[in-house]
């Protein structure tokens, strides 16, 4: 089955970078999300969700599960997949997020686990809207430099050019870091 299927997604994309690598989070999600309920052969999220409940103990995570129903698959749905930016910057945003669910997986913390899930699941359109503005913000910024004579050959940028340089993806590659010397004392 297709992991888009699984989580009650459109199944149908193209075969893109971007795409790649949602599945591989969402793979990755699925496989948290078993361990983490302990069912590990789920027909579908729901399937998943419905035997959580039926199995009722006192370890089980309700809150979780009633995030997962009313607030993290609706996010997921609400999501047009068919047009996620294709683009490097984008891709890393996801890859980040697939890096620390990976390292969680040993499950030394399960909250950490859940704490990654619904991270990556209320952070996914924020990454896009995000991703958009700034595309229409260089869009704009260029039309009007064309638009008023101010725009020249010697100020095209490619878009990973521009976008390197005007915003804040949250990456170390473009967040200054600074690293203060600690000072002990003997006392």
């Amino acid at each position: 089955m297709n992991i888009r299927e699984w989580f009650k997604l459109e199944p149908n994309y193209e075969e893109t970078e971007v795409h790649i690598t949602i599945n591989r989070m969402l793979n990755l999600c699925r496989n948290a999300l078993s361990k983490y309920f302990s069912i590990p052969d789920s027909k579908n999220i729901s399937d998943l969700i419905q035997r959580a409940y039926e199995k009722n103990n006192d370890l089980l995570d309700e809150g979780f599960l009633e995030w997962l129903l009313e607030k993290g698959l609706p996010r997921l749905n609400n999501i047009n997949f068919s047009t996620l930016p294709n683009e490097k910057k984008f891709v890393a945003m996801i890859e980040i997020d697939e890096f620390v669910l990976q390292n969680e997986m040993d499950f030394a913390d399960p909250e950490e686990v859940r704490g990654c899930i619904i991270s990556f699941v209320n952070s996914l359109s924020e990454y896009i809207s995000s991703y958009n503005e700034v595309s229409a913000s260089i869009e704009e910024d260029i039309s009007v430099q064309v638009a008023s004579g101010d725009f020249s050959i010697d100020d095209v940028y490619t878009i990973d050019e521009f976008i390197s340089q005007t915003s804040n993806w949250g990456s170390a590659e473009q967040v200054p870091f600074f690293m203060e010397e600690l000072i002990y004392e003997n006392a």
